[in-house]
């Protein structure tokens, strides 16, 4: 997402939808890029250990374009949903201008739009 404005219509209209709003995040900015932690290193070894995972697949280019998304003042949602929920988080968040949209479940990542 780009601004503000369009992250909290999305969180209001997942929060009437049925989604914990408690549990939806939005990173921002230098900070959020750095929670991010592309390289996993502010994480700890688990953290370490999931980015050299992901180095194996589609997911390091995903978290890259995230985090230089980021840096140039994006904005970075994410929603807990599960298989039945992902199709109804993606088009809520679609009509609120998200995009490069992608489910990720135990083992696996899909993409869910591209806006």
């Amino acid at each position: 997402m780009d601004g503000p404005d369009e992250a909290e219509a999305a969180i209001e209209e997942l929060a009437q939808a049925g989604f914990d709003r408690d549990r939806i995040f939005v990173l921002c900015g230098p900070k959020g890029a750095e929670r991010l932690d592309v390289s996993g290193r502010h994480h700890g070894l688990r953290g370490r250990v999931y980015r050299l995972i992901e180095r194996m697949g589609d997911e390091r280019d995903l978290l890259l374009e995230s985090r230089d998304h980021l840096l140039a003042g994006g904005l970075l949602m994410t929603v807990p949903a599960g298989e039945d929920e992902k199709s109804s988080a993606a088009r809520i968040l679609g009509a609120h201008g998200g995009r490069e949209m992608a489910h990720f479940g135990k083992g696996h990542w899909e993409p869910l739009g591209r806006s």
